[in-house]
């Protein structure tokens, strides 16, 4: 080979490695988007049929015109996700696969950021390509990525932050330092927690940079947070209590203990997130936050994330070291002041991009180490541990877990109404209480446009024949020929006939595996009365 060649290849290196990974994280990221997880959560299809109602008509499901927060079902939804996926409804059929391709590119760009604040951080391309793989393997983002939630709209704007101000930090600019500050002000409006958040990072940057930095340009990273509070501060003040009563509901302080309890109640919660058993064995125990496989983070990346904590620790005294190791610990913040699922990997997404960052520096520290042969023995044996146990979790994501999850994601039960509505011919279609799915549901899987606003879409829904009862009551309400959607375990009037059974093979995933134990779960019966 002559030396020329030689030369070049070595110098198409990295962009061959860089490009095969991206290219692997897009296929997994990217497949089955539709059927692991399953179905379609109630909360997803509030973000779907909101983004696609905004798109079409400009009103949300209450009729409320290009609303800031999207009224829902006892809460208000963020807007960051909704208005990023309303115009892809314009040009793409509704389905839950399109509900979640927003997450699946929102993964992406967090995977893509930290490797360019691994890039900024440690100048090592070494340490940015195995961040960017850490990033795109890691359970957390994967299952976030793989969800029609507004969280995952939040974590890749904090991981934008610190790709931002990693370069503001390596080249003293102002621009980039604003760049920082305005993902920081958006990622206020892109999950709940978020707003908390915010005003811990408005404080830690004064804290980490404003005492030790010569330069006053990182000023500007303060600008986005402070405008986007204030402009959380007015919408607050002219809609009390709309975007505060679910915390209220939830807080830690729900039932007005005294402070010791409060403190013990915070304590608790706060510890909860560090646990081993959910950040590395067990994770968290809904499976439509967790595939029920492993815990939240990879084993394998514990020393990376390991060393690169102590590394931010060493480092202390350096703007950008402290403000990620205070980025990680008041993560969990906003969750620990929530009393209900603990720990709840949604509510502590914040810590995510910063344990990222840790392994950013992390693996910096561990390729100085890999030079001589006892190292690299030691690299390949990770190497393949972490290949063993991503490869196993993937497996498990596509081939086991749907069916394991399909009674967590109201699987069926939209297309189920759909093709009730379509076989009543005129006739009413009563939908059963006992299905967590109700209206939005419908509204999802009917699309009809929004009602006038003032009439609630349980109202719209009445006025199209579709009526949701108890099961209990539907045999007095319903009449011959009408059509009835019932859970499993709901009793079947006498006289009705059972038309259709929805069920799904637990076992059975996204892709077919020869061998997997599969045994049929019923999920939805359509019945005529």
């Amino acid at each position: 080979m002559s030396a020329r060649l030689r030369s070049a290849l070595s110098e198409d290196r990295w962009p061959l490695a860089f490009g095969a990974v991206a290219l692997l994280l897009l296929v997994l990221h990217i497949s089955a988007l539709g059927s692991s997880p399953p179905g379609l959560y109630v909360d997803e299809a509030s973000v779907g049929y909101n983004a696609w109602a905004v798109a079409h008509t400009g009103h949300d499901e209450h009729g409320h015109f290009l609303p800031f927060y999207f009224e829902a079902f006892g809460e208000y939804k963020n807007p960051v996700y909704i208005y990023a996926l309303a115009p892809l409804t314009r040009i793409l059929p509704l389905t839950p696969a399109l509900v979640r391709f927003p997450a699946a590119l929102f993964s992406l760009a967090a995977c893509a950021a930290l490797a360019l604040f691994a890039h900024w951080a440690t100048r090592s391309r070494g340490a940015a390509l195995l961040t960017l793989l850490t990033a795109g393997i890691t359970p957390w983002l994967v299952q976030e990525g793989r969800l029609g939630f507004e969280v995952v709209s939040m974590v890749a704007l904090l991981a934008v932050m610190l790709w931002c101000l990693a370069r503001a930090v390596a080249t003293d600019s102002a621009r980039w330092y604003g760049a920082a500050g305005a993902a920081l002000g958006l990622s206020t409006f892109a999950y709940s927690t978020g707003r908390a958040f915010t005003v811990m990072l408005l404080v830690a940057l004064a804290l980490c940079f404003g005492i030790s930095s010569r330069s006053r340009r990182w000023l500007a990273a303060a600008v986005g947070p402070v405008v986007a509070l204030i402009t959380l501060g007015i919408y607050v003040g002219l809609h009390r209590g709309v975007i505060t009563a679910r915390y209220n509901a939830i807080s830690i302080g729900f039932d007005s203990p005294g402070l010791p309890t409060l403190v013990q109640r915070f304590l608790s919660n706060y510890a909860d997130y560090w646990d081993v058993r959910f950040l590395f064995t067990q994770g968290d125990p809904n499976l439509r936050h967790s595939t029920g496989f492993g815990g939240m983070l990879l084993v394998t990346t514990l020393p990376a994330i390991l060393v690169g904590a102590a590394v931010c620790a060493r480092r202390f005294r350096e703007p950008l070291p402290r403000f990620v190791l205070l980025g990680a610990l008041l993560g969990p913040v906003p969750a620990a002041l929530t009393a209900e699922g603990t720990p709840h990997s949604l509510r502590a997404a914040c810590m995510l991009p910063f344990l990222l960052a840790f392994s950013a520096y992390g693996w910096c520290s561990l390729l100085h180490l890999m030079r001589d042969r006892r190292a690299l023995a030691v690299a390949a044996a990770l190497g393949v541990a972490v290949a063993a146990e991503s490869g196993s979790y993937f497996y498990d994501m596509f081939v086991e877990y749907p069916g394991r999850a399909a009674g967590w994601f109201d699987t069926a039960q939209g297309p189920a109404m759909a093709s009730a509505a379509e076989l009543a011919g005129g006739h009413q279609v009563f939908v059963s209480t006992t299905l967590e799915g109700g209206y939005i549901e419908a509204m999802f899987a009917l699309r009809p446009d929004p009602p006038p606003e003032g009439t609630t879409p349980q109202q719209l829904l009445d006025n199209m024949g579709i009526h949701f009862a108890d099961p209990a009551t539907i045999r007095g309400s319903a009449h011959s020929g009408d059509m009835l959607v019932l859970a499993p375990d709901d009793p079947v009037p006498t006289g009705a006939q059972i038309i259709e059974v929805e069920r799904v093979d637990a076992g059975g995933g996204a892709v077919s595996i020869v061998g997997s134990l599969r045994h049929p779960v019923d999920l939805v019966v359509i019945a005529r009365d």
